[in-house]
């Protein structure tokens, strides 16, 4: 049976099926539920717009879920199946339809944009992320303070870019040569655009500790990576997987796990373990799911020879995960790519 001829109830239904298999394959539906989210979507409209104000709730909520879908399926692609940037800007672009003012969304475009030298649209969505930016209410997709000094930069270079190609392509036609175009005054800013580059590749990774949070190259990433330190683990989020690594062993990771093996570095303790409330970013994740969800991140780490690092304990009613702190550790992860934290 097609989504448009279930009803709203089966939809629900449906939805609760595919969380149920999520929970035994270990990996989101981020296809399907778009799918089914956007139909809901449509049914809820359409009750909104015939009065049912009761609805609006309902409504609002559905479209978060959706939009947080969308925005995650970009990730879930490049790092599970390695695919090109054209699905991810198409899912961006649409849940900028359902959230005209997310910042997140209008920045990840406009990164894309620049990555393929479109640059005329990359002005349109760093102009637009910037505007949003300041006013944009819900913390999960607010730039943080180095996204705003890219974005900034970005725009910046977008600018000069196009300024440059038309200086060239000037300078290329035949009465060119009988003009005295001045070009000290474009000199200088084609210089800034070098150095503005130059920035990007030196600050394009977070590098995080226990202690601090810095910015790096791609370079000195890989080249930290294969220092190998001692009693160390290193969690790295390249451009197309999600590794662990320890003294010469590593781990491939999904986004999900890689995700959960950040939060418990940076933000469990012993005093303070992290319950599946820390993971609901959208609804509430089942507590048999979250203990599943944690045994296969703890045990494909055990099984590539990396120490029991995460460790269980009681909290609050409910079974929670700490990190030991047993070892030192470094995460890294582009800029470009993450939500605020």
């Amino acid at each position: 049976m097609r989504l448009r001829e279930k009803t709203l109830e089966e939809l629900e239904d449906w939805e609760e099926e595919l969380n149920d298999r999520e929970q035994e394959s270990g990996h989101p539906n981020y296809a399907t539920k778009i799918e089914l989210f956007r139909e809901m979507v449509r049914r809820f409209q359409q009750l909104v717009r015939q009065n049912k104000d009761d609805y609006s709730h309902e409504l609002e909520y559905v479209k978060w879920k959706l939009i947080y879908s969308l925005i995650h399926y970009g990730t879930y692609l490049k790092t599970v199946y390695q695919k090109d940037d054209h699905l991810a800007a198409k899912c961006l672009e649409e849940a900028l339809k359902y959230d005209r003012t997310n910042p997140i969304a209008a920045y990840r475009l406009g990164f894309l944009s620049y990555k393929k030298r479109n640059y005329s649209e990359a002005i349109q969505y760093f102009e637009l992320t910037l505007t949003n930016h300041k006013y944009y209410e819900k913390h999960q997709y607010q730039l943080d303070d180095q996204q705003v000094i890219h974005a900034h930069i970005y725009l910046t270079n977008s600018a000069l870019k196009i300024a440059k190609e038309a200086y060239e392509k000037m300078n290329q036609l035949p009465q060119s040569a009988n003009q005295n175009i001045p070009i000290h005054e474009f000199s200088s800013l084609f210089l800034n655009l070098q150095e503005n580059e130059q920035y990007l590749q030196r600050n394009a990774f977070y590098q995080l500790t226990g202690d601090e949070k810095t910015t790096c190259s791609k370079e000195e990433c890989e080249r930290l990576i294969d220092s190998e330190p001692s009693n160390t683990i290193i969690l790295y989020f390249s451009d197309r997987n999600i590794t662990a690594f320890f003294e010469g062993e590593d781990v491939s990771l999904s986004a999900d796990q890689g995700i959960m093996l950040q939060y418990f570095l940076l933000k469990s303790s012993e005093d303070h373990p992290a319950t599946r409330n820390a993971f609901s970013d959208v609804e509430t994740i089942k507590q048999n799911t979250f203990v599943q969800k944690v045994n296969r991140l703890k045990n494909k780490l055990r099984e590539k020879g990396l120490p029991p690092m995460i460790q269980t304990k009681r909290y609050q009613g409910e079974t929670a995960y700490y990190f030991d702190g047993s070892c030192e550790f470094y995460i890294m992860y582009r800029v470009d790519d993450v939500e605020s934290e």
